[in-house]
């Protein structure tokens, strides 16, 4: 796959993460002589194994470090893992999270406090190339690196500052957000019970997801200053007013 291409480094950004798929790189990534490899991360900690019972999916991505680290051991290949948080740009273009654009409205879970890691899809790029250019000091290591930290009332009040307008906002309790993924998984629709799972990882401060981005921030190492939210959420919805069907209210 690589023996004429010949990189210096392999970056996967398959979607859902597989181990078998991403297995398949990295062998013919070792096979074609590639020093370094990223495994396709960028998102929750896929380490965290409360957060993988409730998102299994994250169980193929650790898989796939556990693989990364017997090569590394044997000097076979090199590694770097990113987490990243949630998309925070992604989440609130789609909705996922619980924030309607078009309709100025949001659903807000728990007291809205609850903090969480979050990144743009800039922010991705600028971790990779950093990663890319500190290699030596970062390689072989699973890293926090979420562009910032924030809570749902703190996006509501900078949606609302950008946007010049009071949002209407409702509550709602974390684990009903569960309940609800799970009843929509009993009635055969599996992918539109993610999302919901997804957010509930952000509010339900009992999995510890903030935790290692607290602790083990990378920011520093890699030369990163902290993502601007209110640069984030004005560039959302600049996308939105531009890229959204008149009268969308998005004005």
């Amino acid at each position: 796959m690589f023996a004429q291409a010949k990189p210096d480094i392999v970056i996967s950004t398959t979607s859902g993460g597989s181990y078998d798929t991403q297995k398949l790189l990295i062998d013919c990534a070792v096979e074609a002589k590639v020093t370094r490899f990223v495994p396709a991360e960028f998102g929750h900690d896929s380490l965290n194994e409360k957060i993988q019972e409730r998102l299994p999916p994250l169980r193929e991505k650790a898989r796939t470090i556990e693989y990364l680290n017997r090569l590394s051991a044997g000097g076979r290949i090199s590694w770097v893992a990113i987490a990243t948080g949630c998309l925070l740009d992604y989440g609130l273009q789609s909705g996922n999270l619980g924030f309607d654009l078009k309709w100025q409205s949001a659903t807000l879970h728990g007291n809205g406090d609850e903090r969480f890691a979050a990144s743009s899809v800039h922010w991705l790029g600028q971790v990779v190339r950093s990663v890319i250019t500190h290699w030596d000091q970062v390689q072989n290591r699973y890293l926090y690196v979420a562009g910032t930290v924030t809570s749902s009332n703190e996006v509501l009040q900078c949606l609302e500052d950008a946007s010049g307008k009071q949002w209407q906002a409702g509550r709602a309790e974390t684990a009903e957000c569960v309940r609800e993924a799970e009843r929509r998984i009993e009635r055969g629709f599996p992918d539109a019970a993610m999302f919901l799972m997804e957010r509930s990882l952000l509010y339900d401060q009992g999995l510890a997801a903030l935790q290692p981005f607290s602790k083990q921030d990378a920011k520093s190492t890699l030369g990163l200053q902290e993502e601007r939210l209110k640069d984030v959420v004005q560039s959302v919805l600049h996308h939105a007013k531009h890229h959204s069907s008149e009268g969308c209210g998005c004005d």
